[in-house]
């Protein structure tokens, strides 16, 4: 029988996070049957949405009312399962959610459950699709460990960007000077007792173009994130959505005139209602450099109005920016720009 004349069953849930001591954890089941880690699921009832069997399934299995749903991550596990003689596809669709600040109440389903930082998460699952999922997930989240597990410096992300096939000299010299810019950003936020990861914020500054580096320059904040997402630089593509819209919304950003099709596949691909100390400075950084120089912000966004018929997005751009140097500033108790000789 061919796998697609199979009859199919579909599940929902969630890979479910949260803060914990300045780090994200994420919750473990230990499924009752079998001992098997897994994450909170369940089939889909008749005339659910997905969402709403993920919502039902986590409250079932675990107490857990959850509210906090972020943007569209959805991400599908595919595979052939055989119960009581009867073999059909199964599709699990995982979204992602923090949980709220209660405890956990198991139902008769599972045994255990732990949560666990990124790097224990993925030894601890059994199935290498729900490694992934996971994985995923936090590159979706942003979670500062998914960095801090690639372990990557910036001579490397820098000799891929040197690479790439339209990484002319004057798009390497204009991103090395944004890198220069964020490191200076970072080390000064983390001098100052931010959770900041310096590396980080140099390298996603460092490749936040490489959508132009491939040629993809009307589409490049998309196209720079699904390339780096291939790779061993993939938790490093923060910037490549955050430089450009500058921590706005969504509904923002339609509002300045960006597509509602642009903004709703950015919306599937990071979450874009937080914003780390590591974008930030990426996004300021960007918004410092014309070309191979660094101008102030003003001179940026002049610049830019002569050269883009898109004011409304570059006045809401500028905005942004002001109020990143402010939170900057208020961490710093100056105002960045002066630690690189622009103010």
């Amino acid at each position: 029988m061919p796998h697609d004349d199979l009859p199919l069953r579909t599940a929902c849930g969630f890979v479910l996070a949260r803060r914990q001591a300045g780090r994200f954890e994420y919750l473990n089941l230990i499924n009752s049957k079998r001992g098997e880690p897994g994450l909170p699921k369940g089939h889909s009832e008749p005339g659910e949405t997905e969402l709403e069997t993920a919502l039902r399934e986590t409250r079932e299995e675990t107490g857990l009312e959850i509210t906090d749903v972020r943007g569209d991550f959805r991400t599908v596990l595919k595979y052939e399962a055989t119960r009581r003689g009867e073999t059909y596809r199964k599709h699990v669709i995982y979204l992602t959610a923090f949980a709220p600040q209660q405890d956990v109440e198991l139902s008769k389903e599972h045994i255990a459950h732990e949560w666990l930082p990124l790097g224990r998460m993925i030894d601890a699952l059994w199935h290498l699709n729900l490694k992934d999922a996971v994985r995923q997930a936090a590159l979706f989240l942003k979670d500062p460990a998914t960095c801090t597990l690639a372990g990557r410096k910036e001579k490397q992300a820098d000799a891929y960007l040197r690479s790439l096939p339209e990484a002319s000299e004057h798009l390497v010299g204009h991103l090395r000077g944004g890198a220069r810019l964020a490191r200076t950003f970072a080390e000064a936020l983390k001098s100052a007792g931010q959770a900041v990861d310096v590396e980080a914020a140099a390298i996603g500054t460092l490749l936040h173009d490489v959508g132009r580096a491939i040629g993809e320059h009307d589409d490049h904040p998309r196209a720079g994130t699904k390339l780096l997402r291939k790779g061993e630089f993939a938790p490093y593509g923060f910037g490549c959505i955050s430089h450009f819209t500058k921590g706005a919304s969504g509904e923002a950003l339609i509002e300045a005139g960006v597509d509602p099709s642009l903004v709703a596949s950015f919306r599937k691909l990071v979450d874009l209602q937080t914003m780390t100390w590591e974008e930030r400075c990426c996004a300021l950084a960007d918004a410092c450099m014309k070309g191979t120089e660094a101008v102030v912000p003003e001179e940026r966004f002049a610049d830019l109005r002569t050269r883009y018929d898109a004011h409304d997005l570059i006045a809401l751009q500028e905005a942004r920016t002001a109020l990143i140097r402010r939170k900057l500033a208020d961490a710093l108790d100056r105002d960045p720009l002066t630690l690189v000789g622009l103010a």
